[in-house]
């Protein structure tokens, strides 16, 4: 008996597989090649999005980075219905292709996953990046719960300004990220507490927070280098409180001098 045929698609397996990986539904159905494009095109559309994102105003930041997150789910749903309707239809004469196999799946699931977290890896470590602030030594300009998008382009665009929010490498513990406000550019004097003028030197910059009795800054550690600075905080684009959702600080715009 050949065993590649007489075989119907089983739905609930159909879904589960849909639903563990786009476009996976569809190899299970038979249909290689359209479910191999669908994860290739939700990928893109996933690069695509971001890329566009940083392009976009301030305030509308968070407006592309959602239609980017809806695009690619309606996408992905689309899959996952297309599955369920090609394996509900299915019956006993359906012919099993060779990749129609456990471990072709599992191969695929692993290697998608492995796809996924490169292109997440290589659109957070390049274009943009959440980050939850922890502390209180921005505000009012940004507060302790909001959750911030990061622009790691915006210095390739545009050199950096005084008043920018930027996101940096701790100079004493390079696992560590703080968010502070430039108050200086290279070749500018600042005073210290103490009285004494220095002058912000080439490929650094003076950071302060606003909050100054709670901010661990410039006056503490000193001038930043311009390559420690990862990226510009542009928009809140959630919040929360001891007392729930701060509806009011979503989509609140931060990136420039309040």
């Amino acid at each position: 008996m050949n065993d590649h045929a007489n075989k119907g698609r089983n739905t609930p397996l159909a879904v589960f597989l849909a639903l563990a990986m786009p476009g996976l539904g569809q190899v299970y159905t038979g249909e290689l090649i359209k479910g191999i494009s669908y994860f290739l095109i939700i990928l893109a559309m996933s690069i695509v999005g971001v890329q566009g994102t940083v392009l976009l105003p301030d305030r509308m930041m968070i407006f592309g980075a959602m239609a980017t997150i809806l695009a690619c789910g309606a996408l992905y749903i689309a899959t996952v219905a297309e599955a369920i309707r090609k394996a509900s239809r299915s019956d006993g004469s359906f012919q099993l292709k060779p990749y129609n196999r456990w471990y072709f799946y599992l191969a695929m699931w692993l290697l998608g996953g492995i796809a996924w977290g490169a292109v997440r890896n290589y659109s957070t470590e390049n274009y943009v990046e959440a980050y939850k602030i922890p502390t209180a030594s921005m505000e009012p300009a940004v507060r302790q719960g909001d959750c911030v998008l990061a622009d790691k382009t915006a210095y390739r665009r545009m050199p950096p300004k005084k008043g920018d929010i930027v996101i940096f490498v701790s100079p004493d513990d390079r696992s560590k990220k703080f968010i502070k406000r430039i108050e200086a550019l290279p070749g500018e004097t600042v005073v210290s507490a103490d009285g004494t003028a220095k002058e912000v030197p080439h490929g650094s910059v003076y950071v302060l927070g606003d909050n100054r009795d709670k901010s661990y800054d410039s006056r503490k550690f000193g001038f930043i280098p311009l390559r420690d600075v990862i990226g510009k905080v542009r928009q809140v684009y959630f919040s929360s409180g001891m007392n729930g959702i701060l509806w009011d600080r979503i989509g609140a715009v931060v990136g420039s001098r309040r």
